[in-house]
């Protein structure tokens, strides 16, 4: 199983680079799931459950523990995108803007062989077709994504 471990690790003894809501609890994150009709993987969960939503560095994670109404809120960035592109799959949730034209995407229903109950990372662009997008894996796991924002933002950790 890929845990956030190392990455809280690096976060937390980085405090001056952190800006997150705050964790939420369970039921929150069971809601965001149906509204979303996805199931998150163990490791995003953790993220939710400890941090909620914010940024590390320059990065900035969508979560939960904020206002529903605009972003970083996961169902807000996601349901938005949904709406805004006709392309968008329903298994895609929105965890980041790269701010390059591309999103980072949790691929719920493509499930990893490696690490048990979780999912890949992959890239959307919003300017091409459904047949256009190469779904490029970024990240084996939300573990590994938030492990390079930590290293990124902290190199020295």
């Amino acid at each position: 199983m890929a845990t956030i471990a190392k990455a809280a690790e690096i976060i937390d003894a980085n405090p001056d680079l952190a800006a997150f809501a705050g964790g939420v609890p369970f039921e929150e994150i069971w809601v965001a799931e149906q509204a979303l009709g996805v199931t998150f993987p163990e490791s995003y969960r953790d993220f939710l459950m400890r941090y909620g939503a914010g940024s590390f560095g320059k990065t900035v994670v969508f979560g939960l523990g904020v206002p529903d109404t605009d972003l970083p809120n996961v169902v807000y960035a996601t349901l938005d995108m949904q709406a805004q592109d006709d392309w968008f799959p329903a298994d895609l949730v929105v965890i980041t803007d790269t701010g390059e034209g591309d999103l980072l995407c949790l691929a719920t229903t493509r499930a990893t062989d490696e690490y048990e109950n979780e999912c890949p990372v992959v890239q959307w662009i919003p300017e091409r077709s459904f047949e256009e997008q190469a779904f490029e894996t970024i990240h084996k796991t939300f573990a590994h994504f938030l492990l390079k924002v930590a290293r990124t933002a902290a190199p020295n950790s």
